[in-house]
């Protein structure tokens, strides 16, 4: 079945959503403890926070669908003052999906969407302990600093990787 790319709006909550729930936990399992999941999860993905992003344009998601089904997510936006410099926030794919080439396409129709929108950069964090890492420096990322991030009580430990876009 093809996977049909395009941008999510306010009526894809729900598909956003249980991509999330499907990817999530399984994701993050072997790197932080199961109340670190839950706390991020309930902050940046459950339904009002997915709601809340869409609505007030704190960025933008993309969708990728298997007819009805939506089997990954991304979500970006510009980076504060530098129009030229997009941030990815999220790219989930659901598990049975992955390296599927879903996740690359997803991401390369993420990065011309914001390259077409003047973004010359695409900046993102990633746990240094995901292997999406790999998946990253694949696709042409480099990864340009290492950081620990304060997130509530807890700490992300993760590389900043970029992207020239053509």
């Amino acid at each position: 079945m093809e996977t049909d790319l395009r941008l999510a709006t306010s009526d894809d909550v729900a598909l956003i959503y249980d991509v999330a729930r499907a990817t999530w936990e399984p994701t993050y399992r072997d790197i932080v403890s199961q109340e670190q999941i839950a706390t991020m999860f309930e902050d940046l993905l459950s339904i009002p926070a997915i709601t809340r992003q869409i609505e007030q344009n704190e960025g933008t998601y993309a969708l990728a669908l298997e007819g009805n089904t939506a089997v990954g997510f991304a979500y970006v936006n510009c980076w504060p003052d530098e129009p030229r410099r997009y941030k990815l926030h999220r790219l989930y794919v659901r598990p049975a999906e992955q390296r599927s080439g879903t996740g690359r396409r997803l991401l390369e129709w993420v990065e011309q969407y914001v390259f077409d929108l003047g973004a010359h950069e695409l900046i993102l964090n990633v746990s240094r302990y995901n292997s999406a890492v790999d998946f990253y420096l694949k696709l042409g990322y480099e990864t340009i600093d290492t950081v620990d991030v304060p997130y509530r009580e807890y700490w992300l430990n993760d590389y900043v990787m970029k992207k020239a876009l053509r």
